[in-house]
């Protein structure tokens, strides 16, 4: 009985350890903008914007432009969000010691559960909620 359960386990092994070596390379900053999927640099549009990414990777920026944009990051932000012109609800996981969240011009309400980087609300009147890390820059509340 165990030699017949170690072949099958060597068996799998040998199925799922190409499949794992073989998997295609995926850029780290994936979103979907107004429902449309995005990577690298992503830029919303001049009027109000949807979305949501897994991370930010280091170099890449995600950009909400003008209108009033809502902005969430589910994973770590290790590059630059920006909301952009307009009143924007920008929400975000964790923001590393490389990451930066921008709200920009005008009101922003930003928000990030660890902030280890840069949360600066900008100009405008801005509510900003860190629950751990930095305190955030240029929020009036």
């Amino acid at each position: 009985m165990i030699r017949h359960i170690t072949r099958a386990l060597c068996a799998a092994s040998l199925v799922i350890a190409p499949l794992a070596l073989s998997s295609p390379a995926q850029a780290a900053t994936n979103c979907t903008v107004n429902g449309v999927p995005k990577s690298g640099n992503v830029n919303g549009t001049a009027g109000s914007d949807y979305i949501v990414c897994s991370s930010v990777d280091s170099g890449n920026t995600v950009n909400g432009l003008g209108g009033s944009d809502y902005i969430a990051v589910t994973g770590v932000v290790n590059g630059t969000v920006k909301g952009g012109a307009g009143s924007d609800y920008v929400q975000v996981n964790n923001v590393s010691p490389t990451g930066q969240v921008l709200g920009e011009s005008e009101g922003d309400f930003l928000r990030a559960a660890i902030n280890l980087g840069l949360v600066n609300g900008g100009t405008g009147f801005d509510v900003c909620r860190v629950s751990g890390g930095n305190r955030p820059l240029s929020c009036e509340f």
